[in-house]
């Protein structure tokens, strides 16, 4: 098993052969774990607001939209990108449609990959979990896929990603092989070195955005490990659906 770390989706080749997790951590991903840990009846991800209304305008029961451009919902939307919302809101059984800046395009990427996890620091000891399952009895190598920040590099992601990595590491038996690419190591190592993981967030271009629109609290609650052991998963074709399973549409 090989495990590595894309920092941007544009770094991703051949998926046929990898189990990937996605990494949008401020806030997509970690917005997206909370909502399907509320059981909703469907979740829909879309790349643009465009498509998102038009898809809600054509259903009988319209859904619920969330999202978020600049960091603020759209106008028209029931709800934005915040995971603290997300936490307390009546989303069992509601159908979902979701649209972000930067991590719903970066799932879109990789709807070819025979596997595709959503992955944060809330759900990072089962998703770790679920994508060295699944690796091990496919024998494929697992990638993070870090969605970035306008389509560059984004430290928040990428030290996610080191930390995701130590943890699908601690669970490899010391009798199995695997191996690190040079985005593992480097992931690694981002998260090594920086010992206050809120400061880091502050200070990083997500970070500052979030602070910004003034929802400091959404760092607090999506620094928080473990508190969730939802893992979203796409649903892909002839297969059954998942427990916490969700649809794009590019």
């Amino acid at each position: 098993m090989q495990i590595d770390v894309a920092f941007t989706p544009s770094e991703v080749q051949a998926l046929a052969n990898k189990v990937c997790v996605v990494i949008d951590v401020v806030r997509a991903t970690s917005s997206l774990t909370v909502i399907l840990s509320k059981r909703p009846k469907k979740v829909l991800l879309t790349t643009t607001i465009q498509k998102a209304t038009k898809i809600a305008s054509q259903q009988t029961v319209h859904p619920l939209l969330c999202g978020e451009r600049s960091g603020v919902a759209p106008t028209g939307f029931n709800y934005g990108n915040s995971p603290v919302e997300y936490f307390s809101a009546p989303l069992a059984d509601k159908e979902i449609i979701f649209t972000s800046s930067n991590g719903t395009r970066a799932i879109a990427d990789l709807l070819i990959a025979p596997n595709v996890y959503l992955g944060c620091f809330l759900n990072a000891s089962a998703v770790v979990k679920k994508a060295y399952e699944t690796a091990s009895a496919k024998a494929m190598d697992v990638l993070f896929v870090c969605a970035g920040r306008e389509e560059k590099f984004a430290v928040d992601d990428a030290y996610c990603a080191g930390y995701l990595v130590s943890k699908l590491i601690s669970l490899i038996p010391a009798e199995n092989e695997f191996s690190l690419a040079d985005g593992a190591q480097a992931a690694l190592a981002i998260c090594g070195y920086y010992r206050d993981d809120r400061r880091l967030f502050e200070m990083s271009g997500a970070g500052k955005a979030v602070l910004n629109i003034g929802l400091a609290d959404d760092l607090t609650f999506l620094l928080q490990k473990d508190l969730l052991d939802c893992v979203p998963e796409l649903i892909q074709k002839n297969i059954p659906e998942p427990e916490y399973g969700f649809s794009v549409v590019v």
